[in-house]
Order: structure tokens, then C-alpha cells, then sequence
């Protein structure tokens, strides 16, 4: 076993050097495509380090498309390139912003991710909530970029897009003054409700309603999308504006259940712990009577047994560092966009 420290001699930090070694080891055809790649933990003892200098490693790998990660699963080889473009300096940014609208529960899972992670890089994280103000993100914004940070944001609007255009769900990462670019993560909502909606179908609950506190067009996308591709009438997909959190949600779902709504996607968990709170105030048993499914995967999900569609935030937040590396290895900020499908986590209810 090797041991390392996490720094070296030429300046570079230890999953650089392990990042490098790996990639060769790909590129010299050791693996290919489809195999499966060694797990952290033989990785972790094979260079004797720990699980977090290997994960930054292999998010590197990740984001330049030479593996895939699987969340329960494992690694596999999705691609393998001849040669490798030269380095070039690596900027030094004083410190990453995090700007976001609040501080609901699921951005709040998210920021955590963020934050540890990000700390360990090394990096500075100033943290900044707008609550909707789109002038002031947008200043806050400007402000971190003009100081040569590092920007991470969920803006209300996509960069370039001010004029108009769609709210983007996901996590843009804007380099300082050192590093242009625009990296994406992006949370693709429309699958997430189209297994939402399958789900509420197969347990044969209908009409079925989308409880949405704000516009979300990927969710409303999806929701419509599944109605129609599973041959239903037009009136069994019901879309309703609801105030936020729990008594939007249950104020809302005790109206539709008086019209005969017997099933309810929500736009976050918060909403959907209302709305499950109707459904049992109505004498309706769930999953049996009825389906409520929420959005966030949260602890409020897991502690009230909820169905909730998982975006995944840790993928996420392990994507978004992986081109914090990238930019601080290489000089520029990789102008990657990325999609990740969520998950239906099916609980009790």
C-alpha cells in the first residue's frame, strides 16, 4: 500500500495525481468500455488516502466522460480518448459563492453537500439567499464574479437569458475573473413526474393533480406529457396553483378531494406532507385510497414515510465539484451542461 500525503511536491494536489494515473490506465486500454472500474474503497487502499481525495478523483473522470457512476451500483468505463489536452495554470480563486433563492428543506440538503464539499477542496464558501429578488441575485452575482470568485447559483433566470425564457432547475457554476465559463448540472423534472405520474396510474388513482407553490415547467412538462402518452382524458390531469408549504398543500388537496382527486404530485415535500394530511383527514387510506408523492426526497419525506421524487442532490453536488477541479487543474472552467434523471424513492404512503 502507498502511502501519500495530500499535497505533493510539484504543487498538485493528491486526486490530481491519482485522476492522472487512472486515466492513463483507461487510455492505455487496461479498461474499456463497459467494464466495470475498482470501487472507492480498493482505490482509497490502493493509494492510501482517503474515500474523499479518490471521490474528487473520480468526479474528474466523470466530467471529462471516461466513467459513470451509479448510484448502489458501481463505476463503469463509458468512454476512453487518445491523447489528452495540455494543462494550463490553474486559477486560484479567493472563494466560492453559493447564491441561491432560500432555504426550503431540499435546498437546504443540497447546500450542506455543497458546502463540505467544497470546503475540503480547499475553498472558501460564502453562502447568499435572494428570496426571489431577481436584482439582487443578479448584483450578487456580478459582485462575486467582479472579485474573481468562483459564482455557484440557481438563478431565476438561465445566464444570457434575462429577457426571457424558461427558470432553469438546476446548479450553474460561473468562473471569476481568472476562468470563463458556464457549467450546468441540470435536474431533469419532467422524467421525475412521468414516473410520478406512472406510478399514481398503476395503483389506478384518478384524476390526478400537479401542486405547484411557483411555475415549474419541467414538472408541468412531465405531468402532462405522461397524461397524455397513457391514452387519459384531458380533465384526468389537473394542475392547481397551491400556497407553499404544508397548509398550501393540505388546504389545496381538501378542495380537490371533494371534487373527486384521488392522487397528488407535489412540487416539494413540504407541499405533499399537506396534501397526505387531507388525504387522511378524508378518511382515505394511502397508498390503497389514494397517492400523494412529493419532491425533494428530504428528511420530512423519509420521516413521514412519503413517496417523494429524489433529484438526486448529492449526484449533483459531487458533479458541481467536479468542475470546481477541473477549473482549479486546469486553468478554465469546463462550459459542461449535464442532466441528471431523478429517482422515485416509494415509501408506505
Amino acid at each position: 500500500m502507498r502511502s501519500r500525503a495530500q499535497g505533493s511536491a510539484d504543487g498538485r494536489y493528491l486526486y490530481e495525481h491519482i485522476y492522472l494515473e487512472l486515466r492513463q490506465e483507461i487510455l492505455s486500454g487496461k479498461y474499456r468500455k463497459g467494464d466495470w472500474f475498482p470501487p472507492e474503497r480498493v482505490l482509497k487502499d490502493r493509494f492510501g488516502t482517503t474515500h474523499l481525495t479518490v471521490r474528487n478523483a473520480l468526479a474528474k473522470l466523470v466530467l471529462e466522460g471516461y466513467i459513470e457512476r451509479y448510484s448502489g451500483k458501481g463505476t463503469v468505463v463509458i468512454y476512453a480518448r487518445e491523447g489528452a489536452a495540455a494543462p494550463r495554470a490553474a486559477p486560484r480563486f479567493p472563494w466560492a459563492h453559493v447564491i441561491l433563492e432560500d432555504l426550503e428543506d431540499s435546498n437546504a440538503a443540497l447546500l450542506r453537500m455543497l458546502e463540505a464539499r467544497l470546503r475540503r477542496v480547499p475553498l472558501p464558501v460564502r453562502i447568499s439567499c435572494h428570496g426571489g429578488d431577481v436584482l439582487l441575485e443578479r448584483a450578487l452575482r456580478r459582485e462575486a464574479l467582479q472579485g474573481g470568485a468562483l459564482v455557484i447559483y440557481a438563478p431565476a433566470q438561465p445566464s444570457g437569458a434575462e429577457a426571457g425564457g424558461e427558470a432553469s432547475p438546476g446548479i450553474h457554476v460561473a468562473g471569476g475573473t481568472e476562468a470563463r465559463g458556464l457549467g450546468t448540472v441540470m435536474v431533469d423534472d419532467s422524467a421525475g413526474a412521468r414516473a410520478a405520474v406512472r406510478l399514481a396510474h398503476e395503483r389506478g388513482h384518478r384524476p390526478m393533480a400537479l401542486l405547484c407553490a411557483e411555475h415549474r415547467p419541467g414538472l408541468q412538462r412531465g405531468f402532462n406529457g405522461e397524461v397524455a402518452a397513457l391514452g387519459l382524458p384531458a380533465d384526468a390531469g389537473i394542475a392547481a396553483a397551491c400556497g407553499p408549504g404544508v397548509e398550501g398543500g393540505r388546504e389545496t388537496a381538501r378542495v380537490l378531494l371533494a371534487a373527486g382527486c384521488r392522487a397528488f404530485l407535489c412540487a416539494s415535500d413540504e407541499i405533499a406532507a399537506g396534501a397526505l394530511a387531507a388525504v387522511r383527514e378524508a378518511g382515505l387510506t394511502p397508498p390503497a385510497q389514494g397517492s400523494v408523492i412529493g419532491f425533494g426526497a428530504s428528511r420530512l419525506a423519509r420521516a413521514l414515510g412519503l413517496t417523494s421524487i429524489d433529484p438526486r442532490y448529492e449526484s449533483l453536488a459531487d458533479r458541481v465539484v467536479a468542475m470546481v477541479l477541473a477549473a482549479m487543474g486546469q486553468g478554465t472552467l469546463p462550459a459542461a451542461a449535464v442532466t441528471l434523471v431523478p429517482e422515485l424513492r416509494v415509501r408506505d404512503t
